[in-house]
């Protein structure tokens, strides 16, 4: 993948807040325009049952630590999101291409942000004078499988981090939100994943509005066939200390109306998320209590089962992302689960 020089970089710091130079760079940078594909070492056939991860690795800062837990949790296919690509605060490593060769797998990466900084205030104090190598930041697909059909697809118009302070904390970004979709080939037919990141400064009106315009794009693409979601869409509104996680799960869209959406599309959830929460407190960071389900699977013309949030540890307990790893199987000849309050599941 193309990445912008050092000097392109520097000249995008310095117009940062220019509405001309933001149009400008996100349409001819190819980083923001592209994906990286590297197939897996071994063409294996996919089979018709098969674990899928969904994992916001927090910029992968420890990719071997990573590529073992998502080992012991025999991962096939990883929808992984905030990789790293050349930053300082990640080793200067490419995140996307060391877990793949970790695990054994291929993987297709889309650059989200090319960062302008060094990361988030606590990544500044440690790396303020350390220069990135190439700044990229983005969403990737791994899997054991040979990846068919990639495709980028743009959630938002971008600019909101180069052109406003979001969060007042100095951080300048360009690009916007994204997420990468791929098919892979099984004995039923093409499996359609799809690593999806939201907007993390969004509301749920915003984050609704996202979810129809990745799903209009996912059909109009690859059909409506099946199809598995996973990522951080940063459900914010669901945990407020009046809720349970079992009742968030059950009905989530009262206060997240995204999964009105999914659900109007044919999509499960209930079938394939534990009902846990899915972030973890940050050493050196603030955390919200109660801790938050903002990552989801979403599952459409499949059977999904045996769905399990993994801390985010590595196997001597030290500490590898503010999300933990959520996991399910899938069943390509299985009955899917119906999306109603009446399920079974819910009784």
């Amino acid at each position: 993948m193309e990445t912008p020089s050092a000097s392109a970089r520097a000249e995008a710091i310095a117009k940062g807040g220019d509405a001309a130079f933001n149009t400008r760079a996100q349409a001819q940078w190819p980083c923001l325009n592209t994906l990286e594909l590297r197939q897996p070492p071994a063409a294996l056939p996919a089979p018709q049952r098969l674990t899928v991860a969904a994992w916001n690795i927090e910029r992968c800062k420890r990719v071997e630590d990573s590529a073992e837990l998502l080992r012991s949790i025999g991962a096939d296919v990883v929808l992984a999101t905030e990789v790293d690509i050349g930053m300082a605060r990640s080793g200067q490593r490419h995140t996307p291409r060391d877990l793949a060769r970790a695990l054994g797998m291929g993987y297709a990466f889309g650059t989200e942000f090319v960062e302008l900084g060094t990361g988030d205030p606590y990544e500044t104090t440690l790396f303020a004078d350390v220069p990135n190598t190439h700044g990229l930041h983005g969403n990737a697909i791994l899997s054991r499988y040979p990846l068919e059909n990639v495709t980028l697809i743009p959630l938002d118009a971008g600019g909101m981090w180069f052109l406003t302070q979001p969060k007042n904390d100095g951080q300048l970004r360009l690009g916007g939100r994204m997420a990468v979709a791929a098919q892979i080939a099984t004995p039923k037919g093409p499996l359609t994943l799809t690593a999806a990141h939201y907007e993390s400064e969004s509301d749920a009106a915003g984050r609704a509005a996202d979810s129809q315009t990745l799903i209009d794009r996912l059909d109009t693409t690859y059909g409506t066939g099946p199809t598995v979601i996973g990522g951080d869409l940063n459900t914010k509104s669901l945990m407020d200390g009046s809720r349970t996680y079992a009742s968030v799960l059950a009905d989530p869209a009262p206060h997240e109306p995204c999964f009105d959406v999914f659900d109007s599309h044919g999509f499960d959830w209930r079938g394939c998320n534990a009902g846990r929460p899915t972030t973890r407190a940050a050493p050196g960071k603030p955390v919200n209590y109660p801790l938050w389900m903002l990552d989801w699977l979403f599952t459409r013309g499949m059977a999904a089962s045996d769905p399990r949030v993994t801390p985010a540890l590595s196997a001597a307990g030290q500490y590898l992302s503010d999300h933990e790893l959520l996991t399910c199987r899938i069943d390509m000849t299985g009955t899917p689960r119906g999306n109603t309050q009446t399920d079974s599941h819910l009784a």
